[in-house]
C-alpha cells in the first residue's frame, strides 16, 4: 500500500516550514539591533529576545522536524520513492542536531562549572 500524494505533500510543506524558521532564528539573531533595537551584550534585553523570539522558534523549527522524520521512519516501506524519503529526513537533521547540541552543551556546563 502507498502513501497517498496528499501526505507526501504535507510532509514537504512540514519541513519547508520548520527549515524556514530555522533560518530564521539566524537572520533574526544576526539583524537583532537593526530590526529588533535588541543592544548585544545587555542582558535584559537579550533575554527577552531569546524569550520572546528565538525560543518559539526553535521549538516550531525542531517540533516540525522531529514529527517529520519520525513520521518518514514510521512510513519508510509505503513510500514508492526512497530518494523522496532520504531528501526529507536529511533536511529535518539541521535543527534536531542544534537542539541536541545545545542541551549537550548546557549539560556539559552545568557539571563542569565551579559554581
Amino acid at each position: 500500500m502507498k502513501i497517498k500524494v496528499k501526505a507526501q505533500f504535507i510532509d514537504y510543506l512540514l519541513i519547508v516550514i520548520a527549515n524556514l524558521a530555522f533560518a530564521l532564528i539566524f537572520i533574526f539573531g544576526y539583524y537583532r539591533l537593526e530590526w529588533f533595537g535588541v543592544i548585544p551584550g545587555y542582558a535584559p534585553y537579550n533575554f527577552a529576545f531569546n524569550v520572546g523570539i528565538i525560543l518559539p522558534l526553535t521549538f516550531v523549527s525542531f517540533g516540525l522536524s522531529v514529527f517529520v522524520f519520525f513520521r518518514v521512519l514510521l512510513n519508510w516501506k509505503k513510500r514508492p520513492n526512497k530518494l523522496d524519503s532520504s531528501f526529507l529526513i536529511f533536511f529535518s537533521l539541521p535543527s534536531i542536531i542544534l537542539v541536541i547540541r545545545v542541551f549537550i552543551s548546557l549539560v556539559f556546563h552545568l557539571f563542569t562549572s565551579n559554581y
